[in-house]
């Protein structure tokens, strides 16, 4: 999974970077950070919890649940006047303690790493105001390990990440600072930081 990771984000740098050099990308780029809450894995891990919690009758139960929400940054640039192309970077991590009744507590901790290629589109693009959505698909790859009084456990999953920004709003010129709001692995609400070359 390691090296499919590293194999994607090197071909959407070669992407951007096919871009540039062939004139199809506006002048400069844009790099940029950011930080989203209620992401798509906590949202489905909480709700899976309730469900289990529910069907069991209270003898699974999950307490001190925290979620980091996710922490991104990543790279676009233009290639049309209004259409933007990029990659992203996305890390989350959560924690948790389950309680059986079967077998008494355990401690349970997930990272979650994640690779997009995205797409914004800027319905409004002035010089310091923007109005915007995007969408992006990539790879997430997470490692959860889980332990008790007796042994620890490891696994290793990957998935398919994606993230669909519905709307958006960009204020600044060369710095910037962004609010989207839409559901996937960088939240139902997340907030950006963007520096343009």
């Amino acid at each position: 999974m390691k090296n499919f990771s590293i194999k994607l984000f090197a071909a959407t740098l070669c992407l951007l970077g096919f871009f540039t050099q062939n004139g199809l990308a506006q002048d400069g780029g844009t790099f940029y950070v950011g930080y989203g809450v209620a992401t798509a894995n906590s949202v489905e891990d909480v709700i899976g919890d309730i469900i289990i919690t529910t069907f069991t009758g209270g003898s699974y139960r999950v307490t001190d649940s925290k979620y980091s929400g996710a922490i991104f940054g990543g790279y676009r640039s233009y290639v049309t006047e209004k259409l933007e192309l990029g990659g992203t970077f996305v890390y989350e991590n959560s924690s948790k303690d389950v309680l059986m009744e079967s077998s008494g507590t355990s401690s349970v901790s997930t990272k979650t790493y994640a690779l997009l290629a995205e797409l914004k589109y800027n319905y409004i693009n002035h010089q310091s105001f923007r109005l915007h959505s995007g969408i992006g698909a990539g790879v997430a790859h997470a490692r959860t390990s889980s332990k008790d009084d007796v042994k620890v456990e490891k696994d290793k999953t990957t998935d398919f990440a994606y993230q669909v920004d519905a709307i958006g709003v960009s204020y600044g010129k060369a710095f910037s600072v962004s609010l989207n709001v839409g559901y996937g692995y960088k939240g139902i609400a997340n907030i950006v930081l963007a520096y343009r070359l």
